[in-house]
């Protein structure tokens, strides 16, 4: 039997694919929905959120009773004629797929004169925005990208869904600095260094790495199409010590790199951390040294962030939320080496698990705000929704453990 969800932390599939959409340059989304179903994904983030606009059908009341497929046939060639773009993506509403409005149809028309056009079925009943994100990025590895010569020490970056996962930049070009640390070319799709060109040359690499469950159809179809060789990260890494572990596997696949060189970089990763944590001892201490924590975060946070702070700090995890509902085949990684993980969507069942785990500083996103009050602790937002604004500071990485501590100690001082 169905059960509703409480406060949902994501919007719908239409909304993850239309946030990956407009994080490529060079790709336009055309949303064939209602007007409301386009606002909505642009409110939905608040801070940070899109602060893009979009091309719609707009489809209205008499589209519903008698068909929007030439309403969508219109809208495409005035998109084509006006948004200077090489790829328009047709992204589907709830009311165009209820009504069985034949949008393939509509694209092949476009498609054959000329027009390089992609259709998706995004309605929201499909699933969470993550699910969007998963259907675009598998989508457009499969039907927009040739083979190619493989480039030397190219490596695919997927994983942070754009506008949804709250430092998704930060995330990016962190990994892009860190990757290109080690002596390989950082490919990373979305950001300012991704693009469609970008998107294109996933097809050149010599291996993807796959940062979270959501881009996991994505490295495979990469694989099964190019045999290009992936990694799947238990998400994102947090710290010198897991960033040095994945960088090794990374170093490890990919062919010819320079092994003292990329030894030596991740050394000096470990030692920058380390002194900078040195600095911070006296002060973690002051403010009640090893603590429990409760975290209630997506795949991509909860468990780099869980290992960080059991591992580096030795604090102690009381709960564990994982709250984007991951596939079911790979939660085993997700859970690689963690206390028992929670999984929920619903935030009544979260604030519960949160409220009786007893923890003394809480890990999770704005709506975590209120049982963080009743038990009178700490609340440090990784997540969204948030207020925090994150466009090049973010939780993965070497630096993004010291920015964990940074918000630790700023947090705790004003508890």
């Amino acid at each position: 039997m169905a059960a509703h969800l409480m406060r949902p932390r994501a919007g719908c599939a239409l909304h993850g694919a239309l946030y990956a959409a407009t994080a490529i340059d060079g790709v336009t989304p055309l949303v064939h929905a209602t007007p409301g179903c386009g606002v909505q994904a642009g409110l939905w983030q608040g801070v940070g959120g899109c602060g893009a606009s979009w091309p719609t059908s707009n489809l209205s009341e008499k589209h519903i009773v008698f068909g929007g497929a030439s309403r969508l046939r219109e809208q495409i060639k005035n998109t084509r004629g006006v948004v200077s773009s090489e790829i328009t993506v047709v992204l589907t509403g709830c009311p165009a797929e209820m009504i069985g409005d034949d949008v393939e149809a509509m694209a092949q028309e476009a498609r054959d004169a000329g027009d390089e056009v992609l259709d998706l079925a995004t309605a929201g009943f499909r699933g969470s925005a993550y699910h969007g994100y998963q259907s675009f990025l598998q989508a457009a590895v499969e039907r927009t990208v040739a083979p190619g010569v493989t480039r030397a020490g190219l490596v695919n970056i997927l994983g942070p869904v754009p506008h949804q996962d709250a430092t998704w930049l930060a995330e990016i070009e962190e990994l892009s600095r860190l990757i290109a640390g080690v002596g390989l070319i950082p490919n990373p799709i979305f950001g300012p260094f991704g693009g469609l060109s970008s998107l294109r040359a996933t097809a050149q690499a010599e291996l993807s790495v796959s940062l979270s469950p959501w881009s996991g159809a994505a490295v495979r179809a990469l694989d099964d199409r190019f045999g290009i060789p992936w990694i799947e990260s238990a998400g994102l890494p947090v710290g010198a010590a897991a960033t040095g572990a994945l960088l090794e596997r990374i170093v490890a696949a990919a062919g010819e790199v320079d092994d003292a060189a990329a030894r030596l970089f991740i050394d000096r990763e470990r030692q920058r951390e380390a002194y900078f944590i040195d600095r911070l001892l006296e002060t973690l201490y002051r403010q009640g040294g090893a603590r429990s924590f409760a975290v209630a975060l997506p795949s991509l946070h909860a468990g780099g962030i869980v290992r960080f702070l059991s591992r580096t700090l030795g604090w102690s995890p009381a709960a564990i939320v994982v709250t984007d509902n991951p596939p079911a085949e790979h939660r085993s990684t997700l859970e690689d080496e963690l206390p028992l993980v929670h999984y929920s969507e619903d935030d009544d069942e979260i604030a519960a698990l949160i409220g009786s785990s007893g923890a003394e500083i809480v890990f999770g996103s704005s709506l975590e705000r209120a049982v963080a009050d009743r038990l009178a602790v700490p609340l440090i937002e990784c997540a969204a929704p948030t207020r925090r604004l994150s466009l090049t500071s973010g939780f993965g990485g070497s630096r993004g453990g010291l920015t964990l501590l940074e918000a630790i100690v700023t947090a705790s001082d004003q508890a």
